[in-house]
């Protein structure tokens, strides 16, 4: 609760008034249902060389604490390349 009330407190009065309007339209529970489905979406596809990956593809979790991104590879000398071009 602590992350969301740090949120709020960085919004501006019309961010605030904005947030507060969508709330009351029901629009946050649709844009979060999207992002949700986001996350189930099982055509992954591998960020290195584009080939569809099926269950069996390796995962990295990468990024700072507050904005950490996942990215799914078909084999690991794809994961070895994107590892080798985040270190430069």
């Amino acid at each position: 609760m602590e992350h969301q009330n740090n949120l709020i407190e960085k919004l501006t009065i019309e961010e605030l008034t904005e947030l507060k309007r969508i709330i009351k339209e029901g629009m946050v529970e649709k844009l979060i249902e999207n992002k949700l489905e986001k996350f189930k979406n099982n055509n992954k596809i591998c960020p290195v060389c584009n080939t569809q990956i099926e269950d069996n593809g390796l995962t990295l979790i990468f990024g700072p604490t507050d904005f950490r991104k996942k990215a799914t590879f078909d084999a690991a000398d794809c994961l070895e390349y994107f590892i080798s071009k985040i270190r430069k």
